[in-house]
């Protein structure tokens, strides 16, 4: 009996470990340390990893297989697609020193649950009843190696999980919103990229109305269509009035609101005269889904 049959558990464990340590060396590297990691205290729904990153939390399956393995599917539990963004991560990895090689993903985008989950072959017990009749475990999908996305690195499987566009970082540019020239804007400038590089998470926070982030637009909203100008202590005031916790609280949110950069949330608002605006590209991703 070789290592990996003898200790199949050490090894899965271990596996488990190197997987979560680039991710989190990569997050410490290029994402500002902002990646979070916790397990489930109890093994009975589908997933072994919860990776929390720029607001995306993900719900992680791993599988490990070593690069001469012939198999050629895995097995997922249907508790899985209960989770908005739940994944399986497929981990090829060189049985002789353990190094990663590519990986496996089956999933959708961020805040998607598992496609087609219905649609997949049921599994069935191993051993046999005393009819010798291998009974369907319904809880239980298979999932065919073809059927998942090859991914090559532990940088492009990061972007993926977390929905991040590597070209927010060289496209940002300082400029003064227009408006009047002797507007005081707050610290003068607005941040502004060429582009909105997080624009999909706005579909992604208006799914999760317990979320500060949804909660701040719907806040922004509402006072909108009485008033027609919104002033930043007002709304601050107004969210923790209708949703609770502390104006410090949502002062830290908005903020993060208002940049693509580094672990923002994604930017939205911006600030003129303690005017609370929102930008006109973003206006019309929000008319969609609130």
């Amino acid at each position: 009996m070789n290592q990996h049959n003898e200790h199949s558990s050490y090894r899965e464990k271990l596996i488990e470990h190197l997987f979560i340590s680039e991710l989190l060396k990569l997050s410490w590297l290029e994402h500002e340390c902002s990646l979070e990691i916790a397990k489930p205290e109890v093994d009975n729904s589908g997933y072994d990893v919860i990776g929390e990153c720029y607001g995306v939390v993900r719900h992680i399956q791993l599988k490990a297989s070593f690069i001469t393995s012939s198999t050629s599917k895995q097995n997922i539990h249907m508790k899985l697609a209960d989770k908005p963004s739940g994944c399986v991560i497929w981990i090829i990895f060189d049985e002789n020193t353990l190094e990663f090689k590519n990986f496996l993903f089956y999933g959708d985008v961020a805040g998607e649950p598992l496609p087609g989950i219905e649609n997949l072959k049921t599994a069935r017990h191993t051993k046999g009843n005393k009819d010798g009749i291998k009974n369907e475990r319904p809880n239980i999908k298979i999932i065919n190696k073809g059927q998942f996305q090859s991914i090559n690195s532990v940088r492009e499987l990061f972007n993926i999980l977390f929905s991040i566009d590597h070209s927010e970082k060289d496209n940002r540019e300082a400029c003064i919103i227009p408006r009047n020239e002797s507007s005081d804007i707050e610290n003068h400038t607005v941040t502004r990229s060429k582009s909105f590089n997080k624009m999909n998470r706005i579909k992604i926070w208006s799914q999760k109305p317990w979320q500060k982030n949804y909660q701040l637009i719907k806040g922004f909203l509402d006072l909108k269509s009485t008033n027609n100008t919104v002033y930043f202590d007002q709304l601050i005031t107004h969210c923790s009035n209708v949703y609770g916790e502390t104006e410090g609280i949502w002062k830290n949110n908005f903020n993060s609101m208002k940049t693509d950069y580094g672990n923002s949330h994604g930017k939205v608002f911006y600030i003129i005269n303690n005017e609370v605006n929102i930008y006109d590209e973003v206006k019309s991703e929000i008319e969609k889904y609130y």
